[in-house]
């Protein structure tokens, strides 16, 4: 049995995530960036909650362009819910004309962009479930760690009341979202 590599080796040649005997080099020094995208997991929302509120804190050295979702799982239309954006505390022009879709906002560097989401119909009590999804820029892959890159955005979300406090059962924290897939 022969054990030598039987790929181009004197190639450079970038691993990610693959099973092989081949030695890792890169091919730049610009590495691949996997998109990071997160999902809360459908929430069932307290009836106490009036908004949702989803913080992005971009934690790196250059600006960051994520796309921030809130999905109405209260009927089988699952409606985008409106939202209204404040960068470092204030208020951004309004981002909707129309029906509410994701929200795509650039983020500065070491910058805090707060989102506000209304859930529509509130009063109908039958199944009032929603989500959030978040697009992020991934940190290049670098061959070591391909399966969880570091994400230059921090983000949390809570359900809030029309006093501004937080709701039992609709807090979510940075770790707590999922890793997901978006189609």
């Amino acid at each position: 049995m022969n054990s030598s590599c039987h790929c181009d080796c004197h190639n450079n040649i970038l691993r990610l995530n693959k099973v092989s005997s081949c030695p890792i080099s890169q091919i730049s020094s610009v590495q691949p960036s996997v998109p990071s995208n997160f999902t809360t997991g459908a929430i069932w929302r307290n009836p106490a909650t009036e908004t949702i509120v989803v913080t992005l804190l971009n934690k790196s050295d250059v600006s960051q362009t994520v796309t921030v979702s809130v999905i109405d799982w209260q009927n089988c239309a699952q409606e985008e819910m409106p939202k209204e954006a404040f960068l470092c505390g204030e208020s951004q022009p309004s981002l909707f004309n129309g029906t509410p879709s994701p929200l795509t906002f650039t983020i500065p560097a070491k910058k805090l962009l707060v989102v506000h989401a209304t859930p529509q119909n509130a009063w109908q009590p039958t199944d009032p479930c929603y989500e959030v999804l978040v697009k992020s820029p991934g940190d290049p892959v670098l061959p070591g760690d391909p399966v969880v890159p570091n994400n230059p955005i921090i983000l949390n979300t809570w359900g809030i009341n029309d006093i501004g406090v937080p709701q039992e059962g609709n807090t979510v924290l940075h770790q707590q979202f999922h890793r997901t897939i978006f189609l």
